[in-house]
């Protein structure tokens, strides 16, 4: 443990304690740390899904965390503001499992690889000038800094970088700087080399179970957290899914408005914490809590919807829509991909219609930002973001933003159907684990008698 860290366990220790006679548990260190993690956590490798993004955070962790406030606080990096950009000063020490040292270099590589797999990661790095070609340079460069230069104003840019797609990995995802070290694919152990002091526990043990077997699991305390199950809607709703479409499937839409009941959608298929979203952005980010339903109609034709085939609410959705659309008359063929698939096919102009889910930033700007990258509009995205990026304060930018995804609604080829939170269990004697800005679980101080 560093000495940052043992330092912070003694004051927190000491803390309001009058006198001898109060008896105040001390951390525990050592242990092995259980996650139970549902089949569909498990597959998300890339860590898009909330769920995904906890566990891959314990063995990834991302440059920075953003507070309930949405400020960043530095973990793998600091970020210095420049008369031009931001400017990405990674810590020193910071390495990677494998032993490699996280350098410039493998950052922007890193970042290359998301921007080709990752509709969020090419929308936060979109105020960058020339993102492709800046990271292109800096994967040959070398150092410890990589000057982000920005196209236009963003004062957003820091807390963005704080997002879980833009988390510094290597060799295709698998290497990460954390506070575990993989050895296998269910066992890790405690860093000693990571910059913020190793965790409590000495490892950290991951089985994917059934439901049934995870809850017990978690009831017999031989697991500290459930990942994929649970109903507290206490953190904010971010992991949004949009229903996007082409030109030519605008009619196929328009027969689905007036058809579609977005609350009956959650409670039937989708399950909690989830919510309806009628709007571009979430209610978490101040979007509309209802819209106006057309009256139903009736059409004729076919389309293909594409969708995640490793989510299963994605599934089930899917399949509601594709009867909806055969009542109106359209026969919908369903066309599921691997997520990374799904991305590109959709992208190389494969099917008529696709279910896109991402983890939104918890700032109305950088949110519009990436519902601006899933419609697909380069232009319109570069003169709205501008426009954003030129409102200094930020409470007027993000009422901006509301303004602007309200009035963008029915133009863009994007319809929201509905948001997630993060599906958590914990063992109720797990001490010091708190929410980030996008809701997910911090569990680098987690400790239990």
């Amino acid at each position: 443990m560093s000495v940052q860290r043992a330092s912070l366990v003694l004051l927190a220790l000491s803390a309001g304690l009058p006198g001898p006679a109060t008896a105040w548990p001390r951390a525990r260190i050592g242990g092995t740390f259980r996650l139970a993690l549902l089949p569909e956590v498990r597959a998300d490798r890339s860590g898009d899904t909330p769920e995904g993004a906890v566990v891959r955070g314990l063995l990834a962790a991302p440059l920075c965390r953003l507070d309930a406030a949405g400020r960043p606080e530095p973990l793998l990096a600091r970020l210095q503001r420049t008369s031009d950009g931001v400017t990405v000063a990674l810590r020193p020490g910071a390495v990677f499992a494998s032993g490699a040292a996280l350098g410039a270099a493998e950052l922007a590589q890193g970042w290359v690889e998301a921007l080709d797999r990752s509709p969020v990661a090419r929308a936060l790095l979109s105020p960058v000038r020339t993102p492709s070609a800046v990271l292109e340079h800096a994967s040959r460069s070398g150092g410890t800094s990589l000057p982000l230069p920005l196209l236009h104003p963003w004062p957003d840019l820091e807390a963005t970088l704080c997002h879980p797609a833009l988390t510094p990995v290597r060799a295709g995802g698998a290497d990460g700087v954390g506070l575990y070290v993989p050895e296998g694919s269910d066992r890790a152990r405690a860093s000693t080399a990571f910059p913020e002091g190793r965790p409590f526990p000495d490892a950290l043990a991951l089985a994917t179970l059934s439901r049934r077997a995870a809850q017990r699991a978690l009831e017999g305390r031989t697991a500290q957290v459930l990942l994929g199950d649970g109903t507290d809607a206490a953190a904010p709703a971010l992991f949004a899914t949009y229903l996007v479409h082409r030109a030519a499937a605008r009619p196929v839409v328009a027969l689905l408005d007036g058809r579609l009941d977005r609350a009956a959608l959650v409670r039937s298929f989708v399950g909690g914490p989830a919510a309806a979203m009628p709007g571009l952005l979430p209610p978490a980010l101040g979007g509309p809590e209802a819209t106006p339903r057309t009256a139903p109609g009736r059409g004729s034709g076919s389309a293909v919807l594409m969708y995640a085939q490793d989510r299963p609410g994605q599934r089930a959705v899917a399949e509601r829509l594709q009867i909806l659309l055969r009542d109106a008359g359209v026969q919908l063929t369903l066309a599921p991909r691997g997520a990374d698939a799904l991305d590109r096919d959709w992208r190389a102009g494969q099917g008529d219609l696709a279910l896109r889910s991402v983890l939104l930033p918890p700032l109305p700007a950088p949110a519009l930002a990436v519902v601006l990258e899933l419609a697909g509009d380069a232009e319109l995205a570069r003169r709205e973001l501008a426009a954003l990026g030129a409102v200094p304060d930020a409470e007027a930018r993000a009422s901006r933003a509301r303004e602007r995804a309200l009035g963008l609604a029915s133009a863009l080829p994007v319809v929201p159907l509905y948001v997630e939170g993060l599906r958590a269990r914990l063992d109720p004697a797990l001490v010091d684990v708190r929410r980030d800005g996008f809701g997910l679980l911090v569990l680098d101080d987690a400790w239990w008698p």
